[in-house]
């Protein structure tokens, strides 16, 4: 789903065919001004939000240490905690400091890191991170929500804050499969 996908169905909730038509016509490289640049933040404060809050982004990375240290920059996302660190599959103690990740336990080489990352902010052309349980619709409640309060509307955010809420709790419930108990013959 593209973010340009979500702030149309935003906009479709909010009943802003100003907006819509604005939406339309706008290429996907194109600058944004006014209040599709403020839906597009508010696009990027859901995205940021569910991340960090809700339903975390994770990733796994070979890196180099030099001195103890893997520099935050050597990271390939902008990480917004470390979960692991292993060293020759074994798994290592670790320090986050304001340089890097500091692992005392190795000197210099190669470690895995397993982090939750924070998301790059998107343009109206790029693609979202999440996909599966997080839908164009229940970001587009989140969208909706931080239009709102971004123009003053609180009783509107209210509501659109509720309907968020409500499919975030449907999207992070572990889902069990469906079974069917045994028959017993008597």
């Amino acid at each position: 789903m593209t973010v340009k996908e979500v702030l149309a169905l935003a906009v479709e909730h909010l009943a802003r065919a100003d907006l819509q038509k604005q939406l339309e016509e706008l290429s996907d490289n194109a600058a944004m001004k006014g209040e599709l640049a403020s839906l597009l933040r508010a696009y990027n404060l859901v995205e940021n939000e569910l991340a960090v809050d809700v339903l975390p982004l994770k990733a796994e990375e070979t890196l180099s240490a030099e001195d103890h240290l893997i520099p935050w920059s050597a990271f390939s996302y902008a990480p917004a905690g470390v979960r692991a660190v292993f060293v020759s599959g074994y798994e290592t103690c670790f320090e986050p400091q304001k340089e890097g990740l500091f692992l005392p336990r190795l000197k210099a080489g190669k470690a895995v890191v397993r982090y939750c990352y924070s998301p790059a902010p998107k343009a109206i052309g790029d693609e979202g991170e999440f996909g599966g349980r997080v839908t164009a619709r229940l970001l587009s409640f989140g969208v909706a929500r931080e239009f709102c309060l971004s123009r003053g509307m609180f009783e509107e955010a209210k509501l659109w804050d509720g309907r968020y809420q409500d499919a975030v709790r449907a999207a992070a419930l572990p889902r069990r499969a469906l079974a069917m108990r045994a028959r017993r013959w008597v």
